[in-house]
This record gives structure tokens, sequence and C-alpha cells, in this order.
């Protein structure tokens, strides 16, 4: 529920429409613990123009040698978000919900990433963390920066 608040508040907080930036990603995911899953998917998110961020991710794939999902809402701080070359890294938390034909449960999700190019519109990432037992990621984003007037 706090992911989904600061994700509204980042949407809220400027009084200019269109004065955050955009987020599409597409990802491989995996977990490894008592329950595993593997998987891949797309996800949206928004970043405000300074270092707060709010995404959700959509997965799908193989979960303990069935068909599973695996959602995510994640609340991002970037360590510096507008640098055009090399690599920064960010810090993410928020909940998940992996899905089965026969259950679902839920996870809270502490990560660490790094993302290429942050300032620029595309780049790749990685991502490490907890939720769910150990949780790696690595994918694109293609990032929409707001127009200037």
């Amino acid at each position: 529920m706090t992911c989904l608040l600061c994700g509204s508040a980042l949407l809220w907080a400027s009084p200019a429409e269109a004065q955050h930036i955009t987020v599409w990603q597409l990802q491989a995911l995996g977990t490894t613990a008592a329950d595993h899953f593997v998987g891949a998917g797309a996800g949206w998110g928004v970043r405000n123009l300074g270092r707060l961020g709010f995404g959700i991710t959509a997965n799908a794939g193989d979960a303990n040698g069935s068909l599973g999902a695996r959602v995510e809402a994640l609340t991002s701080f970037h360590f510096s978000p507008f640098r055009r070359r090399g690599v920064g890294g960010y810090g993410a938390g928020g909940l998940a919900v992996a899905v089965t034909d026969s259950s679902s449960r839920e996870f809270l999700v502490l990560l660490v990433g790094l993302e290429a190019r942050p300032g620029r519109r595309y780049g790749w990432f990685v991502e490490a963390g907890v939720g769910g037992g150990i949780r790696i990621s690595a994918g694109v984003r293609l990032r929409r920066f707001p127009t200037t007037q």
C-alpha cells in the first residue's frame, strides 16, 4: 500500500502536466528459494524530476514447474538520475505477488540496481535483492523525458 501511495504522490507532486520521466522496460527475472520463479515481462514507471521513482512490472514464466506470474510494485531512489554516460545506482523496495494455478503469495522486495546512462532515452539495467528468495533481474529501459517549453 505504501508503494501505491508514494507512486500516486509522484504523479500529483508537480503542478505542471508531464513534469516527470516515463519509463518502459523489458526484463528477465528469477527468484530462488523453496519456491522458484524464472520468467520475463514488461513494466511501466514514472520518475519525478528528482531522485524518486515508482514502477509496476508483470512477468510470466515457470514457477516450480508450472505456469506462473509475478507482479511487483516498487518505489525507487536513484543516486545519479541524470548521468548521461556510465552507470548510475539505485535502491528500491515494495511488494510482489507471485501467482500459480494453485496459490498466490505476497512478498516484501528490497533490491539494489545499476542502470546504464540513466539520463538518456535508453539503457540496460541489472538488479539483485531479496523478495521471495534471492531475486535477480536484468533488461532494458526506454525513457521519455519531459519536453521543455
